[in-house]
C-alpha cells in the first residue's frame, strides 16, 4: 500500500481536496491521481544548522615568564575589572636581576667618570707637550738644542694627542655600555612587573588552569592561566552552514535558536558575520556564520550547543501550493507534452524543495534583464544559458528518478552537487563576458536577492486534472519552506493540483 505523507493527511482534514481520480493509462494498468487544494497560509523559509555558544569576546590570559605561582586572587565565575591583579609569579629571581642590573649601571656610570678624568689629564699633557715643543724650537734657532731633542718633543706632542683621542673614544664606548646596562635594567624591571598577572579587560573568569605553587613554563609560547569573557550579556554562536545554503545567507538576517538546557525557550539573534574561510572535512565544505544574541539574564553559557534557524524570508496569508505538486510529473507525460525539463521551474531530482532557487536560469534571466547588455553579450549569454538548460535536462534524465513517484530517485546528494557545480560554472562564464561595471552590478543584484532571503517570482509547473487526464499548468512561484511554496500566479485559491500518482491494483 502506498503511504500518504503526513502533510497531505493534514490538508485533507483542513478542507483541501485529496482524492483519487481515474486517469490516463500508462504502460500497464490504470493510474489514479491524488490532488490537494491551493490554500492560503503563512510561509517561512529557513536554514537549519547548529553551532556552539561563546562569549562575544574571550581573552586568554597567559604568562610571559616562567616561574612558580605565588598567589591567586580570583576564581571561577569571579567578575574582574581591567588591570585588576589576578595572580602573581614568585618575584625573587626577578628582583635579584634588577639589583644586579642596577649595580651594572652604577659601574658603567663610574667608568664614564673615570674616562672623563683621563681625558682631562691627557688634555693637560698635550698642552704641556706643545709648550715644550715651542720652547725647543726657539732654542734650536739659536743653536742651543739639537735636532734629536726637538724630535723627542715632537714625538711627545703626537703621543699625547693620540692618547687624548683614545680616551675620547673610550668615553664613547663607556657611554654605549651605560646604555646597554640601562636597557638590561629596564628589561629586568619589565620582567619584575610581569610577575603581576593583570586582567586586560573587564569581564568574568570562565576558566582557570593553575593553582598556587604550580610552576609555569613559558619557553616557546605563553602558558594559558585564565580565560576571561569580556561580557556575558551578549553571546555569539559560531554556526556551520553548508556551501549549498551559504549563498542565501547575508548579514543582518534574523535567527532563532534553542539550547538543550532550556528546550521550551526560544532565543533570538542576528547574523553578524559570514566568514569566507571554508572548513573542509572529508570533502564536505562548510562556512562559519557568526550570530550574535542578547543574554540579559545570563541564561546562556559558553559551550552550549545551539540549534539555529536562520530566517531567510517570511510571508503571511499568501496563496501556497504543496511542494509535492511542483515535483510531480506523470510517468511518460513529459515526452508527449513536449515540455522543457527542469529549467522551467519544475522540481527535479536532487534540486531540493525550492526548485531553481539558487541561481538557476529563471533567476538569471531576471538578473540579466537589469544589466543593460549589448546585443553581442546577450547573444553569447543566451547561448550559454541554452546549453546549460540542455545539460540540466540531461542530468535530470540520467539521475534515475521516477517521475511518477515525485522525481526522488537516484543519488540526491551527488545530483545536487552536480547542479551546484553547473550553476557555478555558468556564473563564472557570464562574469567573464561582463564589463567591470556590469560585473559589479551583477554581484550586487545577486547579493540583494540573497539578503532578502527570497527571490522574485519565478516560473514553475504543476499538473491539474482536465477531465480524466492530467494537464500541465504553468504557474509563478515565490518563497518556499519545507512543505509549501508561495503561488504568485497561475492558479486561484481552492484550485486542485496533482501531488501523487498511484497504480490501481489489478
Amino acid at each position: 500500500m502506498i503511504s500518504v505523507p503526513r502533510s497531505l493527511w493534514i490538508l485533507a482534514f483542513s478542507g483541501s481536496l485529496a482524492v483519487a481520480l481515474p486517469g490516463c493509462s500508462g504502460d500497464s494498468g490504470d493510474l489514479t491521481f491524488t490532488q490537494a487544494q491551493v490554500t492560503k497560509g503563512d510561509i517561512e523559509s529557513i536554514v537549519v544548522t547548529t553551532g556552539t555558544l561563546e562569549a562575544l569576546n574571550t581573552v586568554v590570559v597567559g604568562s610571559q615568564l616562567s616561574g612558580q605561582i605565588q598567589e591567586l586572587n580570583v576564581d571561577f565565575n569571579d567578575v574582574v575589572t581591567a588591570q585588576q591583579l589576578i595572580a602573581r609569579i614568585d618575584p625573587r629571581t626577578f628582583e635579584a636581576r634588577v639589583l644586579q642590573n642596577q649595580a651594572d649601571v652604577s659601574v658603567a656610570k663610574a667608568n664614564i667618570v673615570q674616562r672623563e678624568a683621563e681625558l682631562t689629564r691627557w688634555e693637560a699633557t698635550l698642552g704641556q707637550a706643545k709648550r715644550e715643543l715651542a720652547r725647543k724650537q726657539g732654542l734650536q734657532e739659536k743653536g742651543h738644542v739639537s735636532a734629536s731633542e726637538l724630535d723627542q718633543e715632537l714625538t711627545n706632542v703626537e703621543t699625547a694627542n693620540a692618547q687624548l683621542k683614545m680616551t675620547a673614544a673610550s668615553i664613547v664606548n663607556a657611554q654605549a655600555v651605560l646604555i646597554q646596562r640601562g636597557a638590561a635594567l629596564h628589561q629586568s624591571e619589565l620582567d619584575l612587573e610581569r610577575t603581576y598577572i593583570r586582567s586586560p579587560v573587564a569581564g568574568t573568569v570562565i576558566n582557570r588552569t593553575v593553582e598556587v605553587g604550580q610552576t609555569v613554563a613559558a619557553s616557546f609560547s605563553a602558558p594559558e592561566l585564565f580565560q576571561i569573557a569580556q561580557d556575558l550579556h551578549e553571546m555569539k554562536v559560531e554556526a556551520s552552514v553548508d556551501e549549498a545554503d551559504i549563498g542565501r545567507i547575508s548579514e543582518g538576517q534574523n535567527c532563532r535558536f534553542t539550547v538543550d538546557a532550556y528546550p521550551e525557550r526560544d532565543f533570538t539573534g542576528r547574523v553578524q558575520q559570514i566568514r569566507k574561510a571554508p572548513d573542509i572535512v572529508q570533502n564536505v565544505v562548510t562556512y562559519r556564520v557568526i550570530i550574535t544574541a542578547a543574554n540579559n539574564d545570563l541564561a546562556l553559557l559558553p559551550g552550549m550547543t545551539a540549534n539555529v534557524e536562520i530566517v531567510l524570508g517570511r510571508k503571511q496569508n499568501v496563496l501556497r501550493v504543496p511542494n509535492a505538486a511542483l515535483r510531480f510529473v506523470p510517468r511518460g507525460m513529459q515526452a508527449t507534452t513536449g515540455q522543457a525539463g527542469p529549467f522551467e521551474g519544475r522540481q527535479t531530482a536532487g534540486a531540493g524543495a525550492e526548485g531553481g532557487r539558487r541561481g538557476g536560469p529563471g533567476m538569471m534571466d531576471e538578473l540579466l534583464d537589469q544589466l543593460d547588455l549589448t546585443s553581442d553579450q546577450r547573444t553569447v549569454i543566451t547561448e550559454l544559458m541554452t546549453a546549460q538548460r540542455e545539460r540540466f535536462q540531461q542530468m535530470a534524465r540520467s539521475s534515475g528518478g521516477d517521475p511518477g513517484a515525485g522525481g526522488r530517485g537516484g543519488d540526491r546528494g551527488a545530483m545536487g552537487e552536480r547542479f551546484r557545480q553547473a550553476r557555478q560554472n555558468m556564473n563564472a562564464s557570464i562574469r567573464e563576458l561582463l564589463t567591470a561595471e556590469q560585473g559589479r552590478r551583477f554581484a550586487e543584484l545577486s547579493d540583494n536577492r540573497r539578503s532578502r532571503g527570497q527571490r522574485t517570482d519565478r516560473p514553475g509547473t504543476v499538473w491539474i486534472m482536465a477531465g480524466d487526464e492530467p494537464e500541465l499548468q504553468r504557474v509563478r512561484i515565490g518563497l518556499a519552506d519545507d512543505q509549501f511554496t508561495e503561488l504568485v500566479g497561475g492558479l486561484d485559491e481552492g484550485d486542485s493540483v496533482i501531488v501523487r500518482a498511484s497504480r490501481l491494483a489489478p
